[in-house]
């Protein structure tokens, strides 16, 4: 080829080309710097990569989202993640579709994620995008400054609340025991328990209950059925991560659709009551002598999508959690008589007379029972504090939790082959943390960590 007939560029392709040159020479020198900078902190705290779990898929994953779709038709997925974690060690890498992954049932791990370096991660965009239809605006998909705003918002309205009012509570254990079957036939009470605790939160909320006990057929039943599919949709997304809208979601978006107009009936007429009310009696908040949790928020803004989320994010958090709680406690106690004897004993103390909030408080073996089905150290509301997530030991109400690593992060254990190595997380892998294998954990529970044993409670160390 003679060279010689080649035409010289002209101006503006020189410029374009150098242009060009420049922005690739500065990516591969910010693609070095970042790689060296690395390389310096991993061999500063002597890090080490921890056990991979097989992944056919390296750059998708898409084989651990099947299986995990698969294990769940299977209702073998909290086997089966017991089983990596036994198999793979306590922390070990994967990948969820463009997500590089840690997952680590550590406590110094996860002390490290919601306290320590709290602040390097965020709720990130997977879980965002999975429940953003249910809640956007909610406090439990916030991260950073909204997630305080957030946060700020939602305090006051707790601290006027009536949490503890027993005669409410009462109102409804009543339409509890009432919906019992008293023929000897079988009941199932996962489902009245679900039903007890969402007539209860949308009294507390609202000032007025669904009461889907007494009256399971109205409107209050398909809405408990309605936020159920919602969550059940919202988790399925989760796990498809990127692949979520390849699957059809009729039934998730319409579940949602009347989990939303429900909350945004009430929101409409409690910001059109605060409205008509006289300047001095908006600050009051109270119906019947009674703070509703509703009224306390229309005093901070009328946006009605920041209410609705808001709102429906405490009524999930209050109807699930609960009624979780008291189905896996009910669970143990019908196969554990000798413990069921004990605790019967326990509540005689109050001789048949109505609770107190501090008498149920100094019920130590309900309090011991309780524990060994859930352990709660700090709400999500303080979780900058809390040396561990909401959990349950033996039955968690969430399975997992995650976040997403926003900077380069030191995992103080878990690498190598012994698995007592830091671990390098880069920005942007999804660290996640599955509370069912946690509290199994035979050395730090003990080789009884499978039974339930309320005992190990009356121990303060515990």
């Amino acid at each position: 080829m003679d060279f010689r007939s080649l035409r010289p560029l002209s101006d503006s392709s020189q410029l374009l080309l150098g242009g060009l040159i420049l922005v690739a020479a500065y990516y591969i020198v910010n693609i070095a710097q970042k790689y060296q900078a690395r390389n310096s902190l991993i061999l500063q705290h002597n890090c080490k990569p921890p056990t991979k779990y097989p992944v056919w898929d390296p750059f998708f994953g898409i084989d651990v989202v099947y299986n995990a779709i698969g294990a769940i038709k299977r209702k073998t997925f909290i086997n089966e993640k017991i089983s990596h974690y036994n198999t793979y060690g306590n922390t070990h890498s994967s990948r969820l579709t463009t997500y590089p992954v840690i997952s680590t049932i550590e406590p110094e791990n996860i002390k490290t994620v919601l306290s320590t370096h709290f602040k390097d991660f965020v709720i990130g965009s997977p879980r965002r995008r999975a429940f953003g239809p249910v809640i956007a605006n909610s406090v439990l998909v916030a991260d950073g400054v909204e997630w305080e705003h957030a946060r700020a918002f939602l305090k006051p309205s707790f601290a006027r609340s009536q949490v503890g009012d027993l005669a409410t509570l009462e109102t409804h254990v009543k339409h509890l025991i009432d919906a019992i079957p008293t023929d000897g036939s079988t009941v199932d009470l996962a489902e009245l328990f679900l039903r007890y605790t969402a007539d209860v939160t949308t009294d507390f909320m609202f000032g007025e209950s669904i009461l889907s006990l007494p009256h399971p057929e109205s409107f209050g039943g398909d809405l408990t059925d309605a936020c159920r599919v919602g969550q059940l949709g919202a988790e399925r997304r989760f796990r498809l991560g990127i692949f979520e809208n390849l699957v059809p979601q009729g039934e998730f978006y319409r579940a949602v659709g009347k989990v939303h107009s429900y909350m945004e009936t009430h929101v409409d007429k409690a910001i059109q009551q605060r409205r008509s009310q006289p300047e001095d009696a908006k600050d009051a908040g109270m119906d019947n002598g009674r703070h509703i949790f509703l009224n306390e928020l229309v005093k901070m803004t009328d946006d009605r999508m920041i209410l609705r989320d808001q709102l429906l994010g405490i009524f999930l958090v209050g109807r699930d959690t609960t009624a979780a709680l008291l189905t896996n406690l009910f669970f143990v106690l019908a196969r554990e008589p000798d413990i069921w004897k004990r605790l019967h004993e326990d509540i005689i103390s109050l001789n048949g007379q109505k609770p107190t909030l501090e008498g149920v408080k100094g019920l130590k073996y309900l309090s011991s029972c309780l524990n060994e089905s859930k352990y709660i150290p700090e709400p999500y509301t303080t979780r900058s504090n809390a040396n561990l997530p909401s959990a349950l030991r033996l039955y968690p109400i969430v399975q997992g939790n995650s976040r997403v690593a926003t900077k380069d992060v030191i995992l103080p254990t878990g690498g190598g082959e012994d698995g007592r190595s830091p671990v390098f997380v880069s920005a942007g892998t999804l660290v996640i943390f599955h509370f069912v294998a946690l509290h199994k954990r035979k050395d730090l529970w003990g080789e009884d960590a499978d039974d339930f044993r309320p005992e190990r409670w009356e121990d303060e160390k515990a």
